[in-house]
């Protein structure tokens, strides 16, 4: 089914246009390259999935390319469950705890991987996400749109 490509879906990337797994991946790699790049997606994108309300996590899934949404074929599921509360050190430790670091270290990795999501999705729905977020995690999710790849 094709997409109308209207101000509300064309994402910043050009709708999957040169996106890819890979270059998703290889942006992570590139910024953080202590830690695997799939497993730092899979972490903050699983914790974010699991505190965000199930309309919007189907939003995020369809806005990524089909690559992607295999590779994090296990964040998507069991929406059934209610969403956990979104507090800022709750978050930090789940993700801290997938991946096995210091919570300090989850920062940059957070920053990372929100670059990679904003060059996949449009502007709206970075919008919609950002006020699901307590203010101090919304204030990473901004600062990361504002550092990813737009299309020139």
């Amino acid at each position: 089914m094709a997409m109308m490509h209207n101000q509300e879906t064309e994402s910043w990337s050009g709708e999957g246009v040169g996106t890819s797994a890979e270059s998703f991946l290889a942006r992570i790699n590139r910024e953080v390259p202590e830690y695997s790049p799939t497993e730092a997606a899979d972490a903050v994108i699983s914790a974010l999935c699991e505190r965000l309300p199930g309309g919007l996590v189907q939003e995020l899934r369809e806005q990524f390319p089909e690559s992607l949404r295999k590779l994090f074929e296990r964040s998507w599921k069991d929406r059934s469950a209610p969403a956990h509360k979104f507090d800022k050190d709750d978050f930090y430790l789940d993700i801290a705890e997938r991946l096995q670091i210091e919570p300090e270290s989850v920062r940059l990795v957070l920053h990372v991987v929100f670059g990679s999501i904003h060059s996949q999705i449009t502007e709206r729905l970075a919008e919609k996400i950002a006020a699901e977020m307590p203010p101090n995690i919304s204030g990473t999710w901004d600062a990361a749109r504002r550092d990813a790849d737009l299309p020139r």
